[in-house]
């Protein structure tokens, strides 16, 4: 009875032992390359129809009138400035697009405020001014200056576009699919605002209308990197890894350079069970140095816990090469990385040697110390087995694995009440341990059984 009891403790805590915590693959994710919105002032005048040159001011229009026409918009706003009387809404208009095709913005949105304050309904005004604002990255008055300006009639193509985008910026999708829309009906063939439509959908959760817009323009254009990378996230969504994974490989063979995304397809085909595929995209992440050892530990470890030995063999070689120039911290995971490959592979002495010189580079990597140690454990080595779970006790993270190693030792070396003691006092200090209280039960029947023959 003694014996069974005992064996079963053992068997038990190796069980609780058996997984070492403090590693997680990230989800996948795919970096899609941001659009290049492209907005201006305009470098075409578009004066109002409803603001009128007061009658004193004919005389500086005839001046005006030839600068404008050569498209000599300093002078033509020199002259403006010369101008000392009281300005007109339409001239202060004037006054306000040229300061913005001059590229001084701060004064063109005074002036355009000004036009305002003699006409709140002026539709360029607003437009001119919503646009502005978008320029000087003041996202929600740039929204409600172009809101005004539909309110009072403007139906081009630019403020459309201008106020998805903006809707898009401020979290308001659906706002922002309406004005996509509305753009798109005056210049259907925009690249740039169905590029915009298809990131509002995706924002909106509308996946069945981004994908059928996805797959129309990549109808147009079937080499379009963002287009497939669209797809992809998409996919990765809809939980669809192999559409996802065919995105990612499309987009990554059309010229996709973005690290992340190569990450993420090595991650799908993970996944998928496609090591060697998962193994040369990985390759390259490290070899170009985009994937450092604390992010290249969980893919490794992935691949030693599903028996894709050569993969990962070639990708510790591939970060090996960097371990010269490497910190303290990088080495002890290399190392631990060749340890543990060595474990899965039941070369003892080999992953011995590596988790030593893990636990040398880096004393805080409490991993490499409890695999160590349990390492020493299964060897027989109990005192050197001890001391490792004494050193992990004192990393939080480890700590309650570390104790009920400790415990086994006690077991292995038939202290049954040092083992109790130490299981009770992992529970102490991690409350809701409920699966201890079966070892619990079993070291008080054996301590019990032990006190009594003394």
């Amino acid at each position: 009875m003694r014996k069974r009891l005992r064996g079963l403790c053992c068997q038990l805590l190796a069980g609780v032992l058996g997984s070492v915590p403090g590693w997680s693959v990230a989800a996948p994710e795919v970096v899609i390359d941001a659009p290049q919105y492209r907005f201006t002032p305009g470098r075409e005048l578009q004066l109002d129809r409803d603001a009128k040159l007061a009658p004193e001011e004919f005389e500086l229009s005839q001046t005006l009138r030839p600068l404008l026409a050569q498209g000599d918009y300093r002078a033509a706003y020199t002259a403006i400035e010369g101008y000392r009387e009281p300005r007109s809404a339409a001239l202060e208009l004037l006054a306000a697009q040229l300061l913005g095709i001059n590229g001084d913005y701060p004064r063109a949105i005074v002036a355009y405020q000004a036009a305002l304050e003699q006409m709140p309904q002026l539709t360029r005004a607003h437009a001119g001014l919503g646009t502005l604002y978008l320029m000087t990255d003041n996202l929600k008055a740039a929204r409600d200056s172009l809101a005004q300006a539909v309110v009072y009639g403007a139906a081009d193509v630019q403020t459309f576009a201008q106020l998805g985008y903006l809707n898009q910026q401020l979290a308001l999708p659906w706002s922002a699919i309406t004005a996509y829309q509305q753009a798109l009906m005056l210049e259907p063939d925009n690249g740039q605002w169905q590029r915009g439509l298809l990131n509002a959908l995706m924002a909106s959760g509308n996946f069945a209308s981004a994908g059928a817009l996805i797959d129309e323009l990549l109808e147009r254009t079937p080499e379009d990197v963002v287009l497939w990378q669209q797809r992809a996230n998409l996919a990765m969504k809809e939980r669809d890894n192999i559409r996802a994974l065919a995105s990612l490989e499309t987009a990554l063979r059309l010229g996709d350079k973005n690290a992340a995304n190569r990450l993420a397809a090595a991650q799908l085909h993970l996944e998928e069970g496609n090591y060697t595929r998962a193994g040369a995209l990985l390759q390259t992440s490290v070899e170009r140095g985009a994937l450092d050892a604390q992010e290249l530990y969980p893919l490794v470890i992935w691949m030693v816990n599903r028996s894709a030995y050569a993969q990962a063999r070639s990708l510790i070689t591939a970060a090996n090469t960097r371990a010269p120039q490497a910190g303290a911290r990088e080495r002890s995971l290399l190392a631990e990385m060749r340890g543990r490959l060595a474990l899965a592979q039941t070369r003892k002495q080999d992953a011995a040697k590596a988790l030593t010189d893990a636990v040398n580079a880096d004393a805080s990597n409490g991993r490499a110390l409890l695999a160590l140690a349990r390492l020493r454990l299964d060897l027989g080595q109990l005192s050197r087995a001890a001391v490792l779970f004494e050193r992990a006790e004192v990393l939080p993270d480890q700590a309650k694995q570390a104790l009920l190693g400790r415990a086994q030792i006690e077991i292995e070396r038939g202290n049954f009440g040092s083992a109790l003691r130490l299981v009770r006092r992992t529970q102490e200090r991690f409350p809701g341990s409920y699966e201890l209280d079966a070892f619990v039960q079993s070291l008080s029947n054996l301590s019990a059984v032990q006190s009594s023959r003394r």
